[in-house]
């Protein structure tokens, strides 16, 4: 049997499962075998599921997911700008790679200014925060990709900090966040943080372990108390779903809250070894989705406004075969734009069988 990963939002009406659709706590919602409908579907997509495994003819392995859709902002990777900022990232993305690594190797106390160095100067050479999406929405074919995320998530962490009006201090504290916030995949055996399938229950048990591993290898080496409980605490939601305790609400500190919403952003919107990146207006569906449980609203509500935002006057592909410009974005449908195709303007909060398939 032939199978391939596809995205929930991929799924089509009499598509077969090959594989059980587990959650991670490893309630079974589904079995292999299963033939999919439009119930279904929604059934799977409402438990948060992203990807499943489906069964697919020999000679069609390929066409499942289209692979001629150009990558993110192919006229930003041909500017000056650009250019420059590659350079210099990947440059930065090496010596912090070193300087992490020297963490986990060495029992001194970290210099929180050799850290913020090579990040604050990413984020000063920005022309704003709108060019800084751009940057980084065009850099995702990089290999380190705990070293990667984590420069993005210092970036995009510091990023909200702004939006949010916090003072340099704090803008420096949740870039230090950012950067060590999954220090402790570093510890992570490689075979399971790269494994290009699914998880079982006990590799997602040993994932979860890099928050603990990741505290217990800073806690002691001099940082502010947001730092370490950012690491600790990133993967706690709201509604007291998330580990390693399962704390709710106000419980949750203001940097890891922060950190959540870049660390989800970052992971969805990049490739992975067991998957393509999804487009961005799906990542936005979702978390917009999430906006009152999993998630402060008071925090990644203003982040989606302005993120969004960084799409406006890009080319997209839809799901209906047509390519335009987005012109215009509704705020109360934050996924849902309207697109200008030829000479036809189409509102997708109003034509809800139509979805931003692609950014061109």
């Amino acid at each position: 049997m032939n199978e391939k990963t596809i995205f929930i939002f991929e799924a089509e009406e009499g598509m077969i499962l090959s594989r059980d659709v587990v959650l991670p706590d490893g309630h079974l919602i589904l079995s292999a075998g299963t033939p999919l409908s439009y119930e279904i579907i929604e059934r799977i997509s409402n438990f948060h599921v992203l990807e499943i495994m489906v069964e697919i003819e020999p000679d069609k392995s390929n066409d499942l997911i289209p692979n001629t859709v150009p990558t993110y902002f192919a006229n930003v990777r041909k500017s000056e700008s650009f250019k420059k900022f590659s350079v210099k990232y990947r440059c930065n993305i090496s010596t912090i790679k070193n300087n992490l690594n020297k963490i986990i190797t060495s029992s001194t106390l970290i210099d929180t200014d050799v850290l913020l160095k090579e990040a604050t100067s990413l984020l000063a050479d920005s022309k704003n925060s709108l060019h800084l999406f751009d940057m980084l929405h065009s850099m995702r074919e990089l290999d380190d990709i705990t070293f990667v995320h984590s420069v993005n998530v210092a970036l995009i962490s510091a990023t909200i900090g702004e939006w949010l009006g916090c003072d340099k201090e704090e803008q420096d504290i949740l870039t230090l966040c950012g950067l060590l916030h999954d220090i402790g995949k570093l510890l992570i055996p490689e075979e399971i943080l790269m494994k290009p399938g699914k998880l079982t229950s006990i590799e997602f048990d040993v994932i979860k372990t890099h928050v603990s591993l990741g505290y217990n290898q800073i806690k002691d080496k001099g940082l502010d108390n947001r730092i370490t409980e950012a690491c600790l605490l990133h993967h706690e939601r709201c509604d007291g779903s998330g580990y390693p305790f399962g704390i709710k609400g106000d419980k949750i500190p203001f940097a890891a809250k922060i950190v959540s919403i870049a660390d989800v952003y970052d992971a969805m919107t990049s490739n992975r070894v067991y998957r393509g990146s999804i487009c961005p207006f799906e990542v936005i569906r979702i978390m917009e989705a999430d906006a009152f449980n999993q998630f402060d609203p008071q925090y990644l509500l203003p982040f989606l406004n302005h993120v969004i935002s960084t799409y406006l006057h890009n080319d997209v592909k839809l799901s209906n075969g047509l390519v335009g410009e987005v012109i215009l974005i509704n705020r109360d449908d934050l996924s849902r734009p309207t697109v200008k195709c030829n000479n036809e303007f189409i509102d997708l909060s109003k034509h809800h069988e139509i979805n931003v398939e692609a950014i061109l």
